[in-house]
């Protein structure tokens, strides 16, 4: 999902999505010299974490 979208769903400003993915929290892929949301790690890291309640 584009950083944009991902801004958009998520309420948070594109600014602080990039630099959750450079502070290594949200998961992303390089497709050329884009970077993109990766939502379905990003889901299964949230599924499979212990804090989850």
């Amino acid at each position: 999902m584009t950083l944009e979208r991902f801004s958009e769903l998520s309420g948070l400003t594109v600014d602080t999505v990039r630099g959750q993915i450079q502070q290594g929290n949200l998961p992303f892929i390089k497709v050329g010299r884009r970077r993109l949301v990766n939502v379905a790690l990003l889901t299964a890291e949230c599924l499979h974490s212990e804090d989850w309640a």
